[in-house]
C-alpha cells in the first residue's frame, strides 16, 4: 500500500471543520489503496478556542489498521499565553503581526515548527512515503512542504481548503495589512513553485489559484459524511409543535446579507399568526459580525436566539428540533461550498438557501433535492409562510431528498477521487 504524510493542523477531536477532511481521508483512503500517515498536534476533546492550554500534551503515535497519526506536543507561544489576559490585547497583537511577518522566513517562526522537524525525521527514517499533502489553513503549512520537497524531493502537494492570495473579498485596512498581504503573496509563490499539483475544493478556486500559482490543480470536494447523522431522526419523524424552527451554524462574515430573512421572519411574527425562532450558532467567531447580528434582532430577542461556539454533540441537540437549516451566499465569492451545506445535507432536512449564490450552492441544492430557494423578502417570507401552515396543522415539512448524486458528494467518493489522483503519480 502506498504511504502519504499530510500534515493537518486541525484534526479530531477538536472541533474545528478544517479539521474534517483530513480526518474523512485518514478514514478511507485505505479503501483505495493509499495509507495515510497524518501528523498534527494535541488537542482538547471538543476543542473550539485555537490557544486553550492542552490538559494532555504528550506526544502520542497512534497506530491503526486504515492509518497512523502523530499528535505533536502544543507548544502555546508567549502570543497565545497572551489571550487569558484581555487587558494586554494591544500587545497580542503586536505579536501576531509580528509572527505573520517572521513566519514568511523562517519556520522557526511557525509555533507549530516541531510539524518540520518531526516530518523530516520520519521521512528520513521511511523511504516508502512517496507524497505530502500540506493542509491550508494555515497556509504557512505550505512552507513546510515547500523545505521537505528540497530535502526529500517528495511528492509535494498543497490542499487549500479555503483561497489565500486569491481570495475575492481580501480586505487590508491599512499599510501593515498591504505589507504582511504582499510578503504572503510572494510566500505563496515561492512554496507552491516546487508542488507537483495542487488539490483545492472548488472548480472556480481551482482556476483561480492555478493562474496565480501556475501550477496544475485538482479538485477534490469536501462532501457529506453519513456517521455525522447517527443521532439524528429520521426525516418523517415530526414533533407536535406549531413553532417553526430554522438555524443557522458556523461563523457569519460581513459579505452574507442575513438582513433579507431576518426582515422576513419579523413581518410574519408582526401578523402574529404563526410562531417562529431562529437560532444563529457559532457566530461569535468575527465579534463584529455577531455585533451585526443583534443589532438587526434587536427588539425580537425571544424569537431569535442567539449561540457562542459549542461541541458538534451539543449542536446536533439543536438540529434535531430545527424545520429548516439556513444558508446565504457569500457575495463576492464565486464557487464556495461552504461545509455547511454538506453537513446540512447529511441531516436529511431541507435547506433555504436565502438570497442564492445563483452557482454551486444552488446547483446542489437542486441537483439533490434538498431544499428552498427564495431571492426577496416577499419570496422568502411566502415562503417560511406555508411552512408555518404545514407545522400549524401537523404536516412535515421535509420533502425527500433525492439520493442519486447522494455518493458522488460524499467524503468517501471524494476520498476515492483523491486516492485517483495520488495513483497516477506515486
Amino acid at each position: 500500500m502506498k504511504k502519504v504524510l499530510i500534515i493537518s493542523y486541525f484534526f479530531p477531536p477538536a472541533n474545528f471543520v478544517g479539521g474534517d477532511r483530513t480526518a474523512a481521508w485518514a478514514k478511507y483512503l485505505h479503501k483505495f489503496g493509499i495509507f495515510p500517515i497524518i501528523i498534527t498536534r494535541q488537542w482538547n476533546e471538543g476543542q473550539t478556542d485555537l490557544v486553550n492550554d492542552v490538559k494532555a500534551n504528550d506526544f502520542v503515535h497512534e497506530k491503526h489498521e486504515h492509518c497512523e497519526i502523530y499528535r505533536l506536543p502544543y507548544h502555546r507561544s508567549l502570543r497565545d499565553k497572551l489571550a487569558n489576559y484581555p487587558q494586554l490585547k494591544i500587545l497580542q497583537k503586536a505579536f501576531t503581526f509580528l509572527e505573520l511577518i517572521l513566519a514568511n522566513f523562517s519556520i522557526n517562526a511557525l509555533p507549530y515548527s516541531n510539524f518540520y522537524v518531526f516530518s523530516k525525521k520520519l521521512l528520513t527514517q521511511d523511504h516508502s512515503i512517496k507524497a505530502l499533502i500540506a493542509s491550508g489553513r494555515p497556509f504557512q503549512s505550505f512552507f513546510i512542504g515547500y523545505k521537505l520537497k528540497k530535502a526529500f524531493d517528495i511528492l509535494w502537494i498543497p490542499d487549500y481548503r479555503d483561497e489565500w492570495s486569491t481570495h475575492q473579498n481580501i480586505t487590508n485596512k491599512n499599510l501593515l495589512q498591504k505589507f504582511i498581504s504582499s510578503l504572503e503573496k510572494a510566500s505563496e509563490k515561492r512554496w507552491t513553485s516546487s508542488c507537483d499539483f495542487f488539490i483545492t475544493v472548488s472548480e472556480q478556486w481551482e482556476k483561480s489559484i492555478k493562474a496565480f500559482v501556475n501550477k496544475p490543480g485538482h479538485v477534490v470536494l469536501n462532501g457529506w459524511e453519513p456517521s455525522n447523522n447517527l443521532d439524528l431522526p429520521k426525516p418523517d419523524v415530526h414533533k407536535n409543535n406549531k413553532c417553526l424552527q430554522i438555524i443557522y451554524t458556523g461563523t457569519l462574515y460581513p459579505y452574507q446579507e442575513i438582513e433579507m430573512l431576518i426582515q422576513s421572519c419579523k413581518n410574519i411574527i408582526e401578523k402574529n399568526l404563526y410562531k417562529i425562532e431562529v437560532k444563529f450558532i457559532g457566530t461569535n467567531v468575527i465579534p463584529e459580525e455577531n455585533v451585526r447580528l443583534k443589532h438587526l434582532v434587536q427588539g425580537y430577542e425571544k424569537h431569535f436566539k442567539i449561540f457562542d461556539r459549542m461541541p458538534k454533540s451539543e449542536m446536533m441537540n439543536h438540529l434535531q428540533d430545527a424545520d429548516i437549516l439556513y444558508l446565504t451566499a457569500y457575495t463576492g465569492n464565486k464557487g464556495w461550498y461552504p461545509v455547511k451545506l454538506f453537513e446540512y445535507y447529511a441531516t436529511k432536512k431541507n435547506m433555504l438557501l436565502c438570497p442564492s449564490d445563483n452557482g454551486v450552492m444552488q446547483g446542489f441544492i437542486e441537483k439533490t433535492n434538498s431544499g428552498f430557494i427564495v431571492n426577496s423578502v416577499e419570496e422568502c417570507e411566502n415562503l417560511l409562510l406555508s411552512l408555518c401552515q404545514k407545522k400549524e396543522q401537523n404536516i412535515p415539512v421535509t420533502r425527500p431528498h433525492d439520493e442519486n448524486m447522494a455518493n458522488f458528494y460524499s467524503r468517501e467518493n471524494q476520498t476515492k477521487k483523491l486516492a485517483e489522483i495520488l495513483s497516477l503519480h506515486i
